[in-house]
């Protein structure tokens, strides 16, 4: 009966420890917080982002509670995560509920953060109850990030490869040993280049010390020039403007001209008066050259008759002595 006994109250003792070790286990682990009032809230998240079941509920860094479980929605497009807030901790409904996660690559929890505002308007917003649901903000994928930033680093190899080629060809052709000579050989060319344009320019400052006299007169005489040519152009205004009746007089005068001068070939080549006639008949022109030649003859004897007028006097030209018969009879 004694060792019945013992071996009873041992027993006791040991379910006793066991289960007092399950309820500190339970209360210190990630799992349902007991003996605590709770509220359950539903919260859509278009992904979990690695959370897991009994994560953290933290406000300010506080935790207010734990995730209980994690839902996949029907349609495939959103993940209904339910959170267990201790009762004590209230929340209003315009907080935001996002996923974060502690350090670079610790564990994720869901993070709630009230809303910026006055104390007074935040106590006016209602607050959440027990299975009320609200819409969570998307949280950073971290798989995505990485992705992202593999890719970066990608990029980034290929542009340390293309400025190591970039590098070898300025090697091979700018920092080749020719091209170095040929640079060294056109900058001692350069340096002759300047030597003779330096030379150069001393020569036409000395040219221009030398006669700078001369130039300064041709200057000035240029300016006297200028001066004369704008006098007489002033004149030639003021004139113009004096004589404008008499400077379009003439020129009406000479436009008149010229319509009589068109008007008198107009008649000419029309065969009008004795000039077209001449041009345009061919006896009448004939008839005028007969006239001509005759008219020339005529000058012709004139002028031979004027010859023996100066050669003999008038009256020896007009009176001519008698010759005696030479058959008369002697005396």
């Amino acid at each position: 009966m004694n060792d019945t006994r013992f071996e009873m109250k041992v027993g006791l003792f040991v379910f006793f420890g066991l289960a007092l070790m399950a309820l500190l286990v339970l209360n210190f682990s990630k799992g349902i917080t007991l003996f605590k009032s709770t509220y359950e809230i539903h919260v859509i998240m278009p992904t979990v982002a690695g959370l897991k079941p009994a994560a953290d509920v933290m406000m300010a860094g506080v935790p207010v509670g734990k995730v209980a479980s994690t839902r996949l929605s029907l349609d495939g497009r959103s993940v209904d995560i339910t959170v267990k807030v201790l009762g004590k901790y209230q929340i209003h409904k315009d907080a935001r509920f996002h996923i974060d996660a502690l350090g670079f690559l610790g564990d994720q929890y869901v993070e709630v953060t009230p809303a910026e505002g006055d104390v007074a308007v935040e106590s006016k917003v209602p607050l959440l109850t027990n299975g009320e649901t609200i819409l969570g903000e998307t949280p950073l994928n971290m798989q995505e990030a990485v992705r992202s930033i593999s890719g970066f680093v990608e990029i980034g190899q290929q542009t340390m490869r293309d400025i190591d080629k970039a590098v070898s060809n300025v090697n091979n052709t700018i920092l080749a040993v020719s091209a170095l000579t040929n640079f060294v050989a056109t900058m001692t060319n350069l340096g002759g280049v300047t030597e003779e344009i330096t030379a150069t320019a001393r020569q036409v400052r000395g040219i221009l010390d030398t006669n700078a006299p001369s130039i300064q007169v041709a200057i000035t005489n240029i300016a006297v020039l200028s001066q004369k040519m704008q006098v007489i152009a002033d004149s030639l205004e003021g004139i113009l403007l004096t004589n404008t009746g008499d400077v379009m007089d003439a020129i009406k005068s000479v436009k008149d001209t010229s319509a009589e001068l068109k008007q008198l070939v107009g008649g000419l080549q029309a065969g009008q008066g004795v000039a077209g006639g001449l041009l345009k008949d061919e006896q009448m022109r004939t008839n005028f050259a007969t006239l001509l030649v005759s008219l020339n003859g005529l000058a012709d004897q004139f002028t031979q008759f004027g010859e023996r007028l100066n050669e003999e006097g008038i009256w020896k030209s007009l009176w001519k002595p008698k010759t005696p018969p030479t058959n008369a009879p002697k005396r």
